[in-house]
């Protein structure tokens, strides 16, 4: 009888238990599921911020969201121009694999079957999506993504929500992209600057550098207003905040191409009560694990289909390589790709017989240094190692020890003691975009023409409104004059 009773003792202590520890993990499950989130994405925001050891900027918001976060040290794009990089973002999906490689493609496609943005993921839970300006919440957001869509988002203004609903946010703040800020309030001086060494130390590059740091600090107080809203409407506590630049820095050999310049992004992950604060993670990170992580996060299962890895929680799993995509940009056709570990990089030109100075119509209207090489060029006073950047043609593999060569000058590629690395890094691409590249459309020359003539017309358009004194058939020699004026007056 004694049995019996302990018995059933037993079997209701168990019961409870586990009745107790259901209840717990539903309601643990049910409070994450509330939990809001909120990218806000600078355009070509680099990692030229004082908490990344930038002494020459200041960015006190930022520097605050770090010391309350967590700082990623080793974040990438998966491509350095805005809508390649945003489309992979939004889907977290490498960006030939959903035909979105090419910048603002002109033959857009739907994104393949079964593949669809998060924000999607987000609403069937119940979110309440929105995509808004940082300078008005009343106004749409930067989108650019390059696939067919009817609408990804419910409104500008998390606001806007039923009471109680969760959101998930994107907030886009424009600047640094060109063209720069001012800020008057706390100008920087360009002879007081540390022109990254992958720059020849010239007064236009040391004036449009500062120019740049100037409107990276426009670009933290942008960040400042979004937290101040978030504190003031009393959902600090509850929304985990991710800040990023959508790409690189937009200068002259970084945007639109695949030197660490052009994909190094900053990354601050603000999770309340689950991260420490003021920490710092080396950790390899692609941007298209955002969108996994955010999933997760939020207590939603996240697709088996994507690219994007978890690098937060107890899921989390560890990145081993960085891949980068670069496209048409403009009237710029390109075919690149490349992949790092961390410690080494290979650039593979797959269109090798392109000058890495093809033109731009853009880098042609707003970056000085685009003129200020071809005609320090044609003097024959663009040194080494700078002057390889005018070659005619490209090498088809670029291989790169960032470690004791962060600018990527010495290309290791044909080096003996190299070939081992290279190889392994070449084999492991080249197999993985057969899967990457799967679904990649190629564009035909009438489209790449198309691509070129409306490029001609933003440049004539843009120097009408932006440059009146300069004729579209200006020499490069009167438009660095121009420039000169400009920057060094």
């Amino acid at each position: 009888m004694k049995k019996i009773e302990i018995l059933k003792t037993v079997l209701f202590v168990l019961v409870t238990f586990t009745f107790l520890s259901c209840n717990k993990s539903k309601e643990k499950k049910k409070a994450i599921e509330q939990l809001n989130v909120l990218w806000i994405n600078a355009d070509d925001l680099g990692r030229e911020l004082a908490c990344y050891g930038n002494p020459d900027v200041a960015t006190p918001y930022i520097d605050k969201l770090a010391g309350e976060g967590v700082l990623y040290t080793n974040a990438f794009s998966t491509a350095p121009i805005c809508s390649t990089s945003r489309s992979s973002i939004i889907t977290g999906m490498y960006p030939t694999f959903i035909n979105n490689q090419d910048h603002r493609t002109l033959n857009m496609t739907q994104l393949p079957e079964g593949i669809v943005p998060i924000t999607s993921y987000f609403q069937k839970a119940g979110y309440f999506c929105t995509n808004a300006s940082s300078e008005d919440f009343t106004k749409n957001g930067k989108e650019d993504f390059n696939f067919l869509n009817d609408g990804l988002f419910d409104g500008t203004d998390w606001s806007e929500r039923a009471k109680g609903q969760p959101f998930f946010a994107q907030v886009q703040i424009h600047n640094p992209h060109r063209l720069f800020v001012s800020d008057n309030e706390h100008p920087i001086n360009p002879d007081n600057v540390s022109v990254p060494e992958c720059y020849p130390d010239h007064p236009i590059i040391r004036a449009d550098w500062a120019a740049y740091l100037e409107s990276v600090q426009e670009c933290d107080r942008q960040v400042g207003k979004i937290i101040e809203k978030l504190e003031k409407e009393g959902l600090a506590e509850n929304t985990i905040v991710f800040l990023f630049g959508d790409h690189g820095r937009p200068h002259l050999r970084d945007k639109q191409f695949l030197y660490e310049g052009g994909l190094q992004v900053p990354l601050i992950v603000k999770y309340p009560k689950h991260l420490e604060s003021g920490k710092k993670n080396n950790e390899l990170v692609s941007l298209i694990d955002v969108a996994a992580t955010s999933l997760d996060v939020a207590g939603l299962e996240v697709p088996d289909y994507m690219h994007g890895k978890l690098f937060l929680g107890g899921e989390k799993v560890k990145r081993d390589y960085i891949y980068g995509f670069r496209q048409r940009a403009g009237d710029a056709p390109e075919d690149m790709r490349s992949i790092s570990d961390g410690r080494y990089k290979l650039i593979w030109n797959r269109t090798a017989d392109r000058p890495w100075m093809q033109l731009s119509s853009y880098k042609k209207l707003q970056y000085p240094a685009f003129t200020l090489y071809r005609v320090l060029h044609k003097r024959g006073e663009l040194e080494a190692p700078y002057n390889h950047f005018m070659a005619e043609t490209k090498p088809v593999i670029e291989f790169y020890d960032l470690k004791n060569d962060p600018s990527e000058f010495s290309n290791l590629a044909e080096h003996e003691d190299f070939q081992k690395e290279k190889n392994r890094l070449f084999s492991i691409l080249k197999t993985n975009l057969q899967a990457f590249e799967q679904n990649m459309i190629i564009e035909d020359e009438a489209t790449i023409e198309k691509a070129k003539r409306g490029s001609a017309k933003y440049y004539i358009n843009s120097l009408k409104k932006e440059k009146p004194e300069l004729s579209p058939d200006a020499s490069d020699e009167d438009i660095l004059k121009d420039w000169e004026n400009r920057l060094l007056k």
